[in-house]
C-alpha cells in the first residue's frame, strides 16, 4: 500500500529525504507542477519511507482501514508549513532569543539559575536541518516545563576547555549540578531519546 504525504506540514521540496532514501524511487520530484509526486506502482510496502521524514508528513498503512484512519487524521490537521518554523536542538537558529555569546562568565550565569537548566553547545560544522533536529519546546516539555534553554557556539579549538567532546550537545542542570547530556536526536529512536530527557527531570529534587 502506497505511503500518504501529510502536505499540511511537508515542505514539498525537491530535496525531501524520501526521494533519496526510498530503495524504489516511489518519490519523484514534479518540476513542471512543483511538487512530489508518488508513484504508486513502484511501492513495495517496505515502510522504510516514515523513518526519514523528520516532520512525520509521510505516514505509511497497512491496510484500508488503517489508510482511512490516516486520510481522516490529515483532514482534520489545522497545523500548517509555518509551525515547522520553530527553533530546533541541531538546526540553524531562527530566534536569536536562545543564542549567546560564549564565554566562561555567560555560561556560568546561565547554568547558575534557581530553574532547571538547558544547554546546548554546537558549532557551524555541525549544523543539521530537520532530519536530526527536534523543536526546543519539545525538549523542556519532557524535562522541566519552567527549565530556561540557551545555545552557545563553540570553536573546536575551544571544545577541550569546555569539556565538550562533539557537537552538537545538550546538557541538563539544575541547582548548578550537571545532571546528563545528550547527542543528536535520531527521528527513528524518537520514544528513546525522549525517555532519557525525562529521566534527567526526574534527577530534579
Amino acid at each position: 500500500m502506497p505511503p500518504i504525504i501529510n502536505f499540511n506540514i511537508c515542505d514539498n521540496s525537491a530535496d525531501c529525504n524520501g526521494i533519496t532514501a526510498c530503495p524504489q524511487g516511489v518519490f519523484v520530484w514534479d518540476d513542471k507542477n512543483r511538487t512530489i509526486k508518488i508513484e504508486k506502482e513502484r511501492c513495495i510496502d517496505c515502510g522504510a519511507c516514515v523513518n526519514f521524514c523528520s516532520v512525520n508528513a509521510i505516514r505509511y498503512a497497512k491496510n484500508e482501514q488503517e489508510r482511512k484512519q490516516i486520510e481522516d487524521e490529515i483532514a482534520s490537521d489545522t497545523r500548517t508549513i509555518k509551525d515547522l518554523f520553530v527553533d530546533r536542538y541541531g538546526a540553524m537558529p531562527i530566534d536569536d532569543k536562545y543564542l549567546f555569546e560564549l564565554s566562561k562568565e555567560k555560561l556560568a550565569n546561565r547554568i547558575n539559575s534557581n530553574r532547571p537548566v538547558i544547554i546546548e553547545f554546537n558549532r557551524t560544522e555541525t549544523i543539521e536541518c530537520l532530519l536530526k533536529s527536534v523543536p526546543i519546546v519539545d525538549i523542556q516539555a519532557k524535562f522541566n516545563k519552567d527549565a530556561t534553554y540557551s545555545r552557545f557556539f563553540i570553536d573546536l579549538k575551544d571544545m577541550a576547555e569546555y569539556g565538550v567532546s562533539t557537537t552538537p550537545v545538550l546538557r541538563f542542570y539544575y541547582g548548578n549540578k550537571l545532571l546528563g547530556e545528550i547527542g543528536y536526536f535520531e527521528n527513528k529512536n524518537k520514544h528513546e531519546y525522549f525517555e532519557r530527557i525525562t529521566e534527567f527531570g526526574k534527577l530534579i529534587m
